[in-house]
């Protein structure tokens, strides 16, 4: 189905409808005007909560305390700063960045990709294209924070089979076991004791004074002599 900005507004609206009642937005608006529009917009379409900053120090430090969903900058021509702060906001907060500009040239949405920028949208606003940005910048970010989470398990799994495979083999090596028997043995120890295989992993490795990287936790003296069989 083609997602057209008439679209965009009755997914956004459906969205809102949801209990979320707790929406939160950032903006850095000069324009009054245009602030009381936005306030005003943005409230119809599910924000409960709007907060206008002055400048780019307010507007990071009040980002930093409320962690809002979305940014709207209002950019200036030749105003260098709102890229740079735009930077600041995504690498940051990674809240997705829509822009308001008198009119948008192939170099300021080359500055705004560089800058993490979601959306560019130029005076006068028009509602639909404004909830059409919100719906599609919101979406975008979290795919983005979906995958960054898909990533982050994917690491966990790969660094957990390294230290599990490395206590493993110091089973092996110490007391002379087969693979299959020092495996057998930290499951029952793991189970035994109520644990992840890594965390059993990495206390059979600390006991016997090997390093282990981007450990999971301290293990106390009492711990390492528990968890290592005999």
């Amino acid at each position: 189905m083609l997602f057209t900005p008439v679209r965009a507004a009755s997914v956004w609206r459906d969205s809102a409808k949801g209990g979320e009642n707790m929406r939160k937005a950032i903006l850095s608006i000069g324009d009054e005007r245009l602030l009381g529009s936005l306030k005003k917009r943005l409230k119809e379409q599910g924000f409960a909560e709007i907060i206008a900053c002055s400048g780019s120090g307010e507007l990071l430090a009040e980002a930093a305390e409320t962690l809002p969903e979305v940014a709207v900058l209002e950019i200036s021509p030749n105003d260098e700063t709102i890229h740079a702060t735009s930077r600041k906001l995504w690498e940051r907060f990674s809240i997705p960045i829509i822009l308001v500009a008198e009119k948008c040239d192939l170099e300021t949405a080359q500055k705004g990709v560089e800058s993490g920028v979601s959306a560019i949208l130029t005076k006068p606003l028009r509602e639909e294209e404004l909830t059409a940005a919100l719906v599609l910048s919101l979406a975008a970010a979290r795919r983005l924070h979906a995958l960054k989470g898909e990533v982050a398990a994917l690491k966990e799994t790969i660094e957990s089979r390294k230290v599990v495979e490395k206590a493993k083999g110091r089973l092996m090596e110490r007391d002379g076991l087969t693979e299959a028997e020092a495996f057998r043995r930290m499951q029952r120890l793991a189970m035994d004791r109520r644990i992840s295989m890594r965390q059993l992993a990495e206390a059979i490795l600390l006991a016997d004074g090997i390093a282990v990287e981007n450990s999971t936790k301290k293990v106390d003296s009492k711990q390492r002599t528990t968890y290592i069989p005999s």
